[in-house]
């Protein structure tokens, strides 16, 4: 006896590439090599919006020894690439501070001869510095550090990203898109070539149920805050952060399988005590404060007090009425108040937070 399961919205199937290659024109050809099945329901499903990111920059590694060289300085498995065309990782102090945060590609086009060739994703203020950092630990390693200007990167997300939807690498194309690593809900990286005049057509090839393509990083900021994520500079302030606190082990940014790395130790001994007092939690404010004014360094490390005045955490990104801070988990309570303190202003700026929906039920537990 078969049984029919009816759904009373209309059910689309869609076909979505492993990997999506295009060509210059714009025909788009779907290999059927790992193509898989999605089944959405059209009533629900928001169009994915495209935004530029001109804040982030790329640093390039290769050479024959560039994974066991990266694989010594990240928090991350390179034998991640195995099975998987990009990961998140941080690069820490040896303090195990966090130095910066970073996604880390494959490069596109790279040569048949050539395997060992990454694109590291960064805020653009802190890649010189990562350059350094890298060129550092050189030594006498295979390797080639240099800052890589031949790639822009771009965004396409959307409010309700179904969790089997999948992306990957788009070899010998003009575009190289790729499934966020860190979660579904944070969408897709699309990597093109600065020079490429028709990037905006292409990328409306790739993702033809998206909007107008906006001009700044504003609307995925805001959108990543509302999920209490953090990225660049901004979020993670070099040396001020820890990268358990900043969930970089929530975001699948980091391994305690693979062998040392610079940091590892207090990372490691933290995780297994289980002792994470805080982390970043997203902010919401009622109406968006007007903090023009307050200077950029008092913003970043304003104080953020529960109802009774306890100070509770700090400030660590803020566009319109979204935010994200990071806020000590036992002393926020669910759906509780809080207020915003910048030195500078008069009044406290309220808001208030919540559990991001994407935790783990043992951490949602103690909130």
């Amino acid at each position: 006896m078969l049984l029919r399961r009816c759904t009373i919205a209309t059910v689309q199937h869609l076909r979505w590439p492993a990997t999506m290659k295009l060509t210059t024109g714009d025909n788009l050809h779907l290999p059927v090599k790992n193509t898989r099945w999605l089944h959405r329901t059209g009533l629900v499903q928001a169009p994915f919006t495209i935004a530029p990111l001109p804040e982030r920059k790329f640093v390039r590694v290769q050479g024959s020894d560039s994974v066991s060289f990266l694989q010594g300085l990240m928090t991350n498995d390179m034998r991640h690439f195995e099975h998987s065309g990009a990961i998140y990782a941080m690069f820490l102090k040896a303090n195990g501070r966090v130095f910066c945060d970073t996604l880390i590609y494959k490069r596109p086009l790279a040569v048949e001869k050539e395997q060992h060739d990454y694109l590291l994703e960064c805020d653009a203020t802190v890649a010189p510095r990562l350059e350094r950092h890298l060129k550092l630990y050189r030594l006498r390693k295979k390797v080639q550090v240099g800052l890589d200007e031949e790639y822009r990167v771009w965004v396409a997300f959307k409010e309700e990203m179904a969790n089997g939807e999948e992306g990957g690498p788009a070899t010998n194309s003009p575009l190289y898109t790729i499934k966020d690593p860190r979660m579904p809900r944070l969408g897709y990286r699309v990597l093109s070539r600065a020079d490429e005049a028709n990037s905006k057509e292409l990328l409306k090839s790739v993702f033809p149920d998206a909007g107008p393509i906006v001009d700044t990083s504003q609307p995925y900021t805001r959108f990543r805050y509302s999920l209490g994520i953090g990225e660049g500079e901004e979020n993670l302030p070099d040396g001020k952060c820890f990268p358990l606190e900043c969930n970089c082990d929530l975001l699948h940014g980091v391994s305690f399988h693979k062998g040392c790395y610079i940091g590892q130790e207090l990372t490691a001994r933290t995780y297994h005590t289980g002792v994470i007092r805080k982390r970043l939690m997203p902010l919401v404010f009622e109406i968006a404060p007007n903090l023009s004014g307050a200077d950029p360094e008092t913003l970043r490390d304003a104080e953020i007090k529960n109802g009774e005045g306890a100070v509770v955490g700090k400030l660590r990104g803020l566009t319109g009425d979204r935010g994200v801070g990071l806020l000590r988990i036992e002393k926020v309570q669910p759906g509780g108040q809080l207020t915003l303190n910048v030195a500078g202003v008069a009044s406290p700026v309220p808001c208030s937070t919540g559990k991001p929906s994407w935790w783990p039920k043992e951490i949602n537990s103690r909130v």
